[in-house]
């Protein structure tokens, strides 16, 4: 996670379970554990103070998940809203690297269903590199604004 060791790179929030950094025009979160509709309540919110920052520029989102990053059925329900909410705030595109979980099928599984049903686009990678080669043909960048 080479983003997070950016010495350019802000970190947001560091919460238990996620961390947010931003660098360019990318938000990047690094994710581990279950998180139920409690802990994505409070992930949200955190990533509502990071995006509301941003202003109105677009930006993508680009997630790290590790070990057994499941989300509950109602910790689903909970990130799906999150994501409408980011939509409508500026997010045009999502990365995710499954490469460090251990249950990559059904992470994927669970992402997929929830991007497709907000509308964004969503790619998944089992390494950071492609991850941000994929954004950077998308138009977004560490280096985006400096």
């Amino acid at each position: 996670m080479k983003i997070f060791t950016n010495p350019n790179a802000q970190l947001k929030s560091k919460y238990g379970q996620y961390s947010i950094a931003v660098l360019g025009n990318i938000v990047a979160v690094s994710a581990e554990g279950i998180a139920d509709k409690i802990a994505i309540a409070r992930y949200a919110n955190d990533m509502i103070d990071v995006i509301t920052g941003l202003g109105k520029q677009k930006w993508a989102f680009l997630g790290f998940l590790h070990g057994s990053a499941l989300l509950t059925k109602d910790g689903e329900l909970e990130l799906e809203k999150s994501i409408a909410w980011r939509a409508r705030h500026g997010m045009a595109v999502g990365a995710l690297v499954t490469g460090q979980t251990t249950i990559e099928a059904i992470v994927k599984s669970q992402f997929e269903r929830i991007y497709k049903n907000v509308g964004i686009p969503l790619g998944v990678f089992s390494d950071e590199a492609s991850a941000l080669s994929w954004l950077a043909e998308k138009g977004f960048s560490q280096n985006a604004g400096t």
